[in-house]
């Protein structure tokens, strides 16, 4: 049997795993990410992987496929980490580093949410269908899938969080992302150590501050899913990155918002498209195996 070795790799942390070839998870693994020296980041992900295999007692021979999700600007044509933020690679040539330590196997090398998408698309059972997969944590972007290709533009496709709100001047990213939502939580509770967490517990709780700064981005989200929904009519829209991951009633609340703006009877009950993610925040892991199994470009 063929194995597929994983990572998904931020600035914060590193994850890896193993995988049959049948979709079975044999084992992960996480650690914390370097991100101040680009060999010891690479050298990390490597020990990674022979300790997954170690741990299993599978020889690296048996691995067929190699796959890594990258943040950041990616060259996937060329397995070039060009540009991370939070990654100390820049036009890192990491698919011909992998090459020359697995010659036999497939490598696989692509931007994080678009491995998450791929995950989450796969997971659905799609091959033809368009999908669109939003992620919100720090940002907000997302990524479209339409016949079983993503749909790249010309490099800033998906790119969202530059999306314009009825706030002049203010994009979605200021009104929706976890640390915008902190500074307003913070100004409005004269608490500058509040975190989204402590928030999202107010919230739960009914505490009408935090509600209307919630609802506030719930608008933004739903009108921006809107635009999604007329503009690509896709099966499916998938709401997942952090925020959305650990605060499930937030899908349901851009569901239930989106509702009220599908009047139209061509429109109506399309907000039932929304849904929340399968595999939350190991769905990059399941996209990189997805992606090695089979190459979808």
């Amino acid at each position: 049997m063929n194995y597929i070795l994983a990572a998904d790799i931020g600035g914060t942390k590193l994850a890896t795993a193993l995988f049959r070839n049948d979709g079975t998870m044999v084992s992960n693994k996480e650690v914390k990410s370097e991100n101040a020296d680009g060999e010891k980041l690479f050298h990390s992900l490597i020990e990674s992987w022979v300790a997954l295999c170690a741990q299993a007692g599978i020889a690296m021979g048996k691995v067929a496929s190699l796959a890594v999700g990258l943040p950041g600007i990616v060259d996937a044509d060329a397995g070039v980490a060009v540009y991370q933020n939070n990654l100390p690679w820049r036009d890192f040539p990491i698919a011909e580093r992998l090459k020359a330590l697995f010659p036999d196997a497939r490598i696989v090398v692509d931007n994080d949410v678009y491995m998450a998408a791929w995950g989450e698309y796969a997971s659905r059972g799609f091959s033809q269908e368009t999908f669109v997969y939003v992620t919100l944590s720090t940002g907000i972007s997302c990524c479209t899938i339409s016949e079983g290709r993503f749909i790249r533009g010309a490099g800033m496709a998906g790119e969202i969080g530059f999306s314009l709100t009825e706030s002049p001047g203010t994009t979605l990213e200021e009104f929706v992302s976890g640390p915008s939502l902190e500074v307003k939580g913070r100004a409005v509770f004269g608490d500058p150590s509040l975190t989204l967490k402590g928030m999202m517990v107010e919230y739960y709780e009914g505490n009408a501050r935090v509600v209307s700064i919630v609802e506030e981005a719930v608008t933004a989200l739903a009108k921006e899913m809107y635009h999604i929904l007329l503009f690509l009519d896709p099966a499916c829209i998938v709401l997942g990155g952090g925020v959305f991951n650990h605060h499930p009633a937030l899908v349901e609340a851009v569901r239930t918002k989106l509702g009220t703006y599908l009047q139209h009877p061509l429109l109506k009950g399309k907000e039932q498209r929304i849904e929340g993610s399968i595999h939350k925040g190991g769905a990059g892991l399941y996209g990189a195996f997805s992606r090695g199994v089979l190459d979808d470009e």
